[in-house]
């Protein structure tokens, strides 16, 4: 049986929602502060772009996620499907009072494997989703 399984972390980041669009968009810069990702590609509706995802503790992974939602300075959304799960990744934007911004990632999971993935490594990935976040925040809030 399916279970669908939801991992998700959050920061707000003192920075303008158009800032951290601007940080989060800019693939070519992650090296500088993304350690979960790294992205090669278009980030435009229908396109696939390579990923490669470098979780705390685990193998890196190659994945090639199909862009689902570009909405400027609100949610970048890509799907992906690996050993037999289905994901969708959602990067979230929402402005917050005092002109920041509030960033969520959060990762549904589906499939036969999913539940057992995540509980085998929930910690990991949301130690891996906190670790960008504080990233994202550093580079928005420099560029801010």
């Amino acid at each position: 049986m399916d279970v669908m399984t939801e991992v998700a972390a959050g920061i707000d980041v003192p920075a303008t929602p158009a800032t951290v669009w601007e940080v989060l968009t800019d693939v070519s810069a992650y090296p500088r502060w993304n350690t979960l990702l790294s992205v090669r590609g278009e980030l435009a509706v229908g396109e696939t772009v390579d990923a490669r995802l470098s979780v705390p503790g685990l193998p890196t992974v190659s994945f090639a996620p199909e862009i689902t939602v570009f909405d400027p300075q609100r949610e970048l959304r890509w799907q992906s499907s690996l050993f037999s799960v289905d994901a969708e990744h959602r990067f979230l934007l929402e402005p917050t009072t005092g002109g920041g911004c509030r960033f969520v990632q959060r990762e549904t999971i589906d499939g036969p494997l999913a539940a057992r993935l995540v509980d085998r490594f929930d910690r990991r990935l949301v130690r891996g989703f906190e670790q960008m976040n504080v990233g994202l925040r550093r580079r928005a809030t420099e560029l801010q």
